[in-house]
């Protein structure tokens, strides 16, 4: 048999760590604090543990960054990265709220290869390999393109913001948060970075951002939207890296107009 590629690998291990996630979803589930405003649960764990056990086993030369897992690893390093968070919005899970995903990326010399988001409860995985465009594959199997959608009026757009634990944090993105909201037609707020990214990718939201992002909150999901035909940036219209804690996201044709709205750079 042919060895399955990174693509299909962080597919499958998505997938699974997703089973684990939705089975436990109704189970009365044990919640660690691991610092103010950050927890953990067993399914973040368990899921975590499926995830470094299908890839580790197929690529045991790569390095592996992860949420729950080592942090210490340089991404600019040229061995393969995988950057995978196994439950991206633990505070919606914790809460049963139906709104988080498993993430997994592949990066090289700090270049993002290929994003994996996979949406559990919706049965639902986004992915992307660079240079070849982003796909959603629902129930049935059948992977369709993504395209960002074609909005060029902020005042018809829907934008998304997620929330930073550190107070003086929270602070700048409420302060923007006013200044777009009355701009805009509406704000949402997704509760897990990842999932507001590959909603950008499937044009089901318009922008996005973030100040306080760790890589596997964005690492997937930033691919998604480059391959869709959107932009990432950082709040001053800069390149966005990987590795950098703020971003913003939109479909491009709105992207001038939402960092002038936003006014964080």
């Amino acid at each position: 048999m042919p060895h399955p590629s990174p693509l299909h690998t962080a597919i499958e291990a998505a997938i699974a760590a997703g089973d684990i996630i939705r089975r436990k979803f109704p189970q009365t589930r044990e919640i660690k604090s691991k610092g103010w405003r950050d927890i953990v649960t067993d399914a973040d764990f368990a899921a975590q543990k499926a995830i470094s056990q299908i890839i580790t086993r197929r690529f045991p030369d790569h390095a592996f960054l992860s949420e729950e897992g080592r942090h210490d690893i340089d991404l600019s390093a040229p061995v393969p990265t995988w950057v995978v968070d196994p439950l991206d919005g633990t505070t919606n899970y914790s809460h049963r709220f139906p709104s988080f995903c498993v993430a997994i990326a592949l990066a090289h010399h700090g270049e993002i290869q290929i994003g994996v988001v996979h949406d559990p409860m919706r049965s639902e995985t986004y992915f992307a390999e660079k240079g070849h465009g982003a796909f959603v594959r629902g129930v049935k199997g059948r992977a369709r393109p993504l395209r960002v959608s074609g909005l060029t009026d902020l005042g018809e757009a829907l934008i998304a913001v997620d929330w930073a634990r550190k107070p003086e944090v929270r602070e700048r993105i409420v302060a923007a948060l006013g200044r777009v909201a009355a701009e805009c037609r509406s704000i949402r707020a997704i509760g897990s970075a990842e999932l507001g990214l590959a909603y950008i990718a499937a044009g089901h939201l318009d922008g996005y951002y973030h100040l306080a992002l760790q890589p596997w909150d964005v690492a997937a999901g930033a691919l998604l939207v480059t391959e869709a035909g959107g932009k990432i940036s950082t709040p001053s219209g800069s390149t966005w890296h990987l590795g950098n804690p703020e971003a913003v996201a939109s479909n491009g044709k709105l992207h001038p107009a939402l960092l002038k709205s936003l006014a964080l750079g």
